[in-house]
């Protein structure tokens, strides 16, 4: 009910909501007696109480399809319900058949109608003989036989009539949620992107006017009209039956169409539902030694109608509790679990969990952590009794690519035997005063032997393809007659001996076979001796037998060699060789951290006097990489959808062409470890949601955190602990912009929609290494927006004009964006490029690997900046005219950084937090804090499995030690949650509130720009 004690906001449209409700920014600050009361007005507890309440207005907003839905069923008032379905969804004729295919044609669904507002005549139709139904009438569609005219059709397809934005939010209801929340109001915050419409009409205009009409494949449209297929509803109601029109808004309720004087139709047919897709998204990465190749992290497959409207969290979770991300360092993050978590605010979680997908914990090397190991841990009992037989303790450290360090262990008895069986938690380790998290690998005799062998076609056949796995299983099983644990991985190589060599020296092996037959294209660095002599012992199998080729690698390296044309004795050979060494029966790992500076390891025997001390520093050249992963991939495939693929970090396949060779470097493991501690959504749509039902979502995802945060309200820390281990769910705001819906979508001239999906991947990588943080945005190339006019003519044009927004979103949204990289640039037609000089080879150089597959390929027309300053390029679709700006990593988007990085030495949440304020788009990383809803079981599963490798405990629950760390860690999730409605584009310092604790809130949403 509307209060008249004071007017109501005044012209509630989308920017004048932002401008009365979301107040965030410098405007707004949170009180600390947010933690400690309620308000004496009936709205519950501060924020969720308030929260709540919003979320009953928003649905009550004109708007809000889904709840008028429900609230008209309840009604069981059949005018009401026609009046609804009539006056508030968009009539969209198909794009080539207009409305000749009135009667049966269906474009998203009726449960994707009722999110955007947008349904065909039939899905009108269908959608009020649903309610009818649902309220117990009984109802059919049906085709009217009709005159209606095409120019009548055409002037109601070309009306707007989706409704505006209108919640009954009166000043007074606003002055009480700001007394509720304790907050004052000191100025306005909210953004509007200045001349939107303007700007993309001038881009529109300066691209069209380069495009000659030869090179336009517009579709004709066949504007007509089935008249005598016009869907309607038939329903009964006290033994009569009655009429309910949906196509023209100018019919009264109760009656057919005027120009059915007969009163004729005929019973629909079953509607047709939109083609179902399968959407098969999956993580891979590529390693050092393997960079032709990608090994799969994690992959999933689902229904395109569960994936609408709704998120998909990927994450590589940091495998830490709540507790431990409290208590521990950045540093000590030292493996990950890949994970794609389904977000559906209406669905249950036995739901979710069986469409979300959770991979095994891997290394920064990308190996399955709990695969290699399978410990055989003495019991407690047993354990105590051999810690007490330890006599002596040795060790040797080998510290590794950057971060990592490699232990390897000896307790001994008084006869020089040494011990096994014991576990990672009966070691201390303590790095430079610091306690990092050892990983047990082994705690037994286990040789792990690296097979590399080179792929070149020189090779014989016995050491190729089926030859080559032939062989390691004969060599294998000879070896597991001595060591029944052993384990040989066989690694391809190419023609670079040294590199290759020096890559499988910095791995976690205890022997390298190398099968080659000396071919080498790459040259010897002497500046990497130390690692050819530290790392493990090699064999090189001379294939043919000859010297030709091995004789200079002999000048530059000492090594093994076994003439390797008869496998039998060659096996023979390694087998005599493998007996005479000696082997690591425990071997730790672990992440540490400051790679300039010396460091002085001590390793202790839990419970004991023994302890050593290990100095070791990292190798000083900074290209050490061992086999690290060089590269992460996201890629989407589709019923009838070209596969997607997008670089989350690193090694580029594209850009590595023949002339233009990309090798692994330093930047780009650190550019895959910075995305391994960051995370990503994706969100799916057919067209946006309208406001109301979008702000709703986000309201109601931050509400999943209300237990745990009223819990840590009341000081009961433990359960709030509880209620954070069952997970939460997150909605980056920098959504409610940048998935809008277009501006002006619908006039009296045109109508313009998504024929396709609408889909973003919105990405955060931490500054680790670098010194900044980095947030990006990605329209997927899914939507296939396309338009259609009244005169059936200029669909490319008008589509071009309309889409052309979203490069105006980018660039205000963002630092860099291909708008800011090609604004005022001189741009050139791909197809208009003929000789120009600027785009030849030796005018390219190294950038022709780029420019031609990329930019030349394909029928997309393509504008590109001349003077080559930028990569970026303007993209649009030949036959729709759907306009994308691309980036030179090939997003359609853009991104901003911000002067952050995580401290390695500080605890995770709080470098977190600082993180997350800074980077101001609302976003959180789920595993921070708390897991994904729908992974949670799986997850804390993968967690118990996880730490009985590790020399430090799970955290789950609270301790008297640990009680104050605990609470200072949810305190500042609690501010995430709290400053996730308003970070998006804050401006101006964070006020700190009496408990010293930065608090910023906004009454609700974000500083979402708006066009």
């Amino acid at each position: 009910m509307k209060d008249h004690s004071t007017p109501l906001i005044s012209d509630a449209s989308r920017r004048d909501f932002f401008k009365q409700l979301v107040l965030g920014g410098s405007g707004l600050y949170l009180s600390p007696l947010l933690f400690q009361s309620c308000t004496s007005e009936d709205l519950g507890r501060p924020p969720f109480g308030v929260w709540e309440d919003m979320i009953k207005m928003l649905e009550q907003s004109p708007d809000h399809l889904m709840a008028r839905r429900k609230t008209l069923v309840a009604s069981k008032d059949p005018k009401a319900m026609t009046d609804f379905v009539r006056d508030s969804f968009q009539a969209i004729p198909s794009y080539r058949d207009f409305l000749s295919q009135i009667a049966h044609y269906t474009q998203y669904g009726t449960e994707m109608a009722l999110r955007c507002g947008l349904a065909t005549p039939r899905e009108k139709a269908e959608i009020l003989k649903d309610m009818l139904v649902e309220a117990g009438f009984e109802a059919k569609v049906v085709w009217e036989h009709t005159n209606i005219s095409l120019e009548e059709a055409k002037a109601i397809v070309f009306k707007k009539y989706i409704p505006e934005f209108d919640p009954p939010i009166s000043n007074r209801k606003m002055r009480r949620w700001h007394k509720a929340l304790d907050i004052t109001e000191t100025g306005e915050s909210f953004e509007v992107i200045p001349d939107c419409m303007e700007k993309s009409e001038a881009l529109a205009h300066d691209l069209l006017g380069k495009i000659d009409k030869k090179y336009i494949r517009e579709a004709v449209i066949n504007q007509k009209i089935h008249k005598n297929g016009v869907p309607s509803v038939v329903f009964t109601e006290n033994g009569e039956e009655k009429y309910a029109h949906v196509f023209d808004p100018t019919v009264p309720f109760g009656q057919l169409h005027p120009t059915n004087e007969e009163k004729e139709f005929d019973n629909a047919t079953a509607l047709k539902k939109p083609k179902e897709q399968n959407i098969t998204i999956s993580l891979s990465c590529r390693n050092v030694m393997d960079k032709w190749n990608e090994t799969t992290l994690v992959s999933g497959t689902w229904k395109l109608s569960e994936l609408l409207g709704n998120q998909l969290q990927v994450q590589f979770l940091n495998n830490m509790t709540f507790g431990n991300q409290a208590t521990k360092t950045v540093s000590q993050i030292c493996n990950f679990t890949p994970c794609l978590a389904l977000q559906d605010i209406y669905k249950d979680v036995a739901y979710l969990e069986e469409r979300s997908f959770l991979g095994e914990p891997i290394t920064l090397e990308g190996e399955k952590v709990l695969e290699r190991y399978n410990p055989a841990v003495l019991s407690e009992e047993d354990s105590a009794v051999a810690i007490g037989n330890i006599h002596s303790f040795e060790g040797k450290v080998l510290p590794q690519a950057y971060p990592k360090v490699r232990l390897e262990l000896e307790p001994k008895d008084t006869e020089g035997n040494i011990i096994g069986g014991l576990s990672a938690s009966n070691f201390e380790l303590v790095d430079n005063g610091e306690s990092p998290i050892g990983w047990m690998q082994q705690n037994s005799i286990s040789p792990k032997i690296l097979l590399l062998y080179d792929t070149s076609l020189s090779m014989p056949v016995e050491y190729r393809g089926k030859g080559i796995k032939e062989f390691l299983v004969r060599t294998e099983n000879m070896i597991r007659e001595a060591y029944p644990s052993a384990k040989i991985i066989l690694q391809e190589t190419g023609s670079n001996v040294y590199t290759s060599l020096l890559n499988a020296k910095q791995v976690d092996a205890d022997l390298i076979l190398y099968a080659t037959d000396g071919h080498n294209s790459d040259e010897y660095d002497e500046s990497y001796q130390s690692i050819y002599d530290a790392g493990p012992p090699a064999i090189l199998l001379n294939v043919f037998s000859v010297d030709t080729f091995y004789k200079p690698l002999r000048e530059n390296m000492d090594f093994v060699e076994i003439a390797a044309d008869d496998q039998e004795k060659t096996i023979a050979e390694i087998k005599n060789f493998v007996g005479q060494l000696k082997f690591p029966t425990y071997v730790l790992t672990y992440n540490s951290f400051d790679e300039n500076e010396s460091h002085k390891l001590m390793v202790k025997v839990k419970g004991t006097e023994h302890q050593i001390e290990l100095p070791f520093t990292f190798p000083k050249n900074k290209n050490i990489l061992g086999n690290r992963m060089i590269g992460l991939y996201l890629t989407i495939k589709g019923t009838g959808l070209s596969p997607i693929k997008r670089v989350l970090a690193g090694y580029e396949p594209d850009l590595d062409k023949h002339g233009n060779a990309l090798g692994p470097n330093r930047q780009m493991i650190d550019e895959v470890h910075q995305m391994l501690l960051g995370g990503a959504v994706m969100s799916f749509e057919r067209e946006a949601p309208t406001l109301s039902l979008q702000l709703t979502e986000y309201l109601k995802t931050l509400m999943s955190n209300r237990e745990w945060f009223e819990a840590f309200q009341d000081n009961e820390t433990d359960m709030a602990l509880e209620a954070l281990g069952k997970g939460t769910l997150s909605y980056p705001s920098i959504l409610l912009t940048m998935m809008q819906p277009l501006q002006d979508q619908v006039t009296e001239n045109a109508i313009t929609y998504p024929s396709g999906f609408r889909t973003c991947l919105i990405k955060c990588i931490p500054g680790y290494y670098s010194k900044t943080t980095r947030m990006s945005f990605d329209y997927m190339p899914t939507s296939e927006y396309l338009s259609i006019t009244y005169s059936g003519l200029n669909t490319f044009e008008e589509t071009v004009k309309k889409t052309a927004q979203l490069a105006i979103l980018e660039a205000h949204m963002f630092n860099d964006s291909a708008y800011s990289q090609l604004h005022n640039k001189p741009l050139l037609l791909n197809k208009d490029r003929g000789n120009h000089e600027a785009f030849v080879k030796k005018a390219l150089k190294e950038d022709f690997p780029y420019f031609y597959p990329l930019v030349y390929g394909g029928s997309e027309l393509k504008f590109m900046d001349t003077s080559l300053q930028t990569r970026s390029f303007w993209k649009i679709d030949p036959l729709r005219g759907e306009l994308y700006g691309i980036l030179p990593d090939q997003t359609g988007g853009g991104s901003s950084s911000t002067e952050e990085q995580l401290r390695n030495l500080e605890t995770v949440m709080k470098e977190y937090n600082k993180i997350l304020t800074a980077i101001k788009v609302g976003m959180a990383i789920p595993g921070i804090g708390s897991a994904p809803l729908s992974i949670v079981a799986a997850y804390s599963f993968t967690l118990v499995r996880l730490y009985a490798i590790a020399s430090e405990a799970i955290i789950l629950m609270s301790t008297e030690k640990m009680d104050e760390q605990l609470s200072a860690a949810m305190q500042q999730l609690a501010c995430n949650v709290l400053k996730a409605i308003t970070v998006s584009r804050v401006k101006g310092p964070l006020s700190k509130g009496n408990s010293g604790i930065e608090f910023l809130i906004a009454a609700m949403g974000s500083n979402a720009p708006i066009c």
